[in-house]
């Protein structure tokens, strides 16, 4: 695309029209003008586009043409794997000054392949702003390297946002090493629910078998995103230790009929089932699951039954 077809797109994008859907009940902005012009750019992979998009971003005063510029850039680097966008991106990042445009970029930053440069995110993760902080310590899920994982400890251990905290564990789950873990261990004992599971997360991905007992402790947590963490980290590192406790919990979740579905139960049964020929108390509570449980079962947790049943 050329120059005036790049802010005739941008403009199409800016025009929010919704219709109500009789089907679905509600009002819907699917096939108005900004959600097909939406469509379009999300397809952009020609790297011809960078010099006009950088001149675009130069010239325009439009804060919202802007963003709908950075969108361009960034699908075309997502789409490409072209890191050149990376750079492109980290030289705006370095000159915009409006919130609203920092978070843009950094968001844009955060679906690229990778950020070798981390140095421009990470003056971000303490800013003042939570809205920059949010999109800093995402963007950060891309980089690597000890500065990185500094910034995120330093965030983990001196901030007070819960929600931001849980950001940052998550990160680290995925870039952490480590040499992360002795900061992520008092965090267990954090009042705040949602900090416990994802340092358990986090613990479980950058750990080994011997958090075991961690874990096995952590079933019995008052959190129930606590124990489902808890449940993911014993099917990872767990042994035979953990069978009893992982048949309490599964007896516990399916007393009664749940509201909100999750692979808890399935997660319990599948490590349950690397032991059935060890421990005969595995078999028997399947087939009590099957014949007195079946009623509180989600589809996939019946499906996986059946199959179970079907093979022994």
């Amino acid at each position: 695309m050329n120059k005036d077809e790049l802010i005739a797109l941008a403009e199409q994008m800016s025009i929010d029209e919704y219709v109500y859907d009789e089907e679905l009940g509600h009002y819907t902005s699917e096939g108005s003008p900004s959600d097909l012009a939406y469509e379009i750019a999300r397809r952009f992979q020609d790297v011809q586009m960078f010099p006009v998009l950088m001149d675009l971003l130069e010239q325009t005063k439009r804060l919202d043409m802007k963003q709908y510029f950075y969108f361009m850039l960034g699908t075309i680097g997502t789409n490409t794997g072209d890191l050149r966008v990376v750079d492109l991106l980290l030289e705006r990042l370095a000159q915009e000054t409006k919130p609203t445009l920092i978070v843009d970029i950094l968001d844009e930053l955060a679906k690229q392949e990778q950020v070798d440069d981390a140095a421009a995110i990470i003056k971000y993760v303490e800013d003042s702003r939570s809205a920059v902080r949010n999109s800093a310590i995402e963007a950060l899920r891309v980089c690597r390297g000890d500065a990185v994982e500094d910034a995120l400890i330093r965030f983990i251990t001196t901030s007070t946002d819960s929600f931001e905290i849980t950001s940052a564990n998550f990160v680290l789950a995925t870039i952490g090493t480590k040499r992360v873990i002795p900061h992520l261990l008092p965090l267990l004992d954090h009042p705040k629910g949602d900090i416990r599971h994802s340092a358990l997360n986090a613990l479980s991905e950058l750990g080994d078998d011997s958090f075991l007992p961690m874990f096995l402790k952590a079933l019995e947590d008052r959190s129930v995103d606590v124990k489902a963490y808890a449940l993911l980290g014993i099917a990872k590192h767990g042994d035979a230790s953990a069978i009893q406790p992982i048949i309490k919990r599964l007896k516990t979740m399916l007393k009664r009929q749940r509201q909100i579905q999750s692979d808890d139960a399935l997660v319990a049964m599948r490590f349950l089932n690397r032991y059935r020929q060890l421990d005969k108390t595995i078999p028997e509570l399947f087939d009590w699951i099957i014949t007195k449980r079946w009623d509180v079962l989600f589809d996939e947790e019946q499906q996986w039954l059946n199959e179970y049943r079907t093979s022994h």
